[in-house]
């Protein structure tokens, strides 16, 4: 395997907002038109926090605050290129001016079960897992 080819880290930003959580249509090789937790590449020198505050802003222009670490996943994807360990966190946007651009088309927050009806990635579910409202609706925070 060649030496440009290792897996890359992440940081992903769930946001809660009034009970909605902010999911991102994806746009890009790896997911796309999948429902997905906005995030990105940590760049180097960066921690995992401020990668997964300046990832948010760029993605949605939303400056968040965030609460905690809810875990991370590997992502592998060979097909789409695509390996990734990413940090996912909960956070509390500090405004709600949305917009959507870099890796997103869209940017929208949604109920649980308005996101149970999407395309969503595995990590999405996930994350709803680790927080334990995916089933129930009350929050373990």
């Amino acid at each position: 395997m060649s030496e440009d080819r290792r897996p890359r880290i992440g940081a992903a930003t769930l946001i809660e907002h009034e009970g909605k959580f902010l999911l991102g249509l994806r746009n890009k090789k790896n997911y796309n038109n999948k429902w997905v937790i906005p995030g990105g590449g940590v760049e180097w020198g960066e921690t995992l926090e401020d990668a997964a505050i300046r990832e948010i802003k760029e993605e949605t222009n939303l400056d968040v605050k965030l609460i905690k670490m809810i875990g991370y996943r590997e992502i592998i994807n060979l097909p789409g290129d695509y390996h990734s360990i990413v940090f996912f966190f909960f956070a509390k946007p500090k405004s709600v001016d949305l917009v959507s651009r870099d890796d997103i088309s869209q940017a929208r927050f949604f109920t649980i079960e308005e996101i149970k009806r999407l395309d969503i990635a595995e990590s999405v579910e996930w994350a709803f897992r680790e927080l334990g409202i995916w089933n129930n609706h009350s929050m373990k925070l």
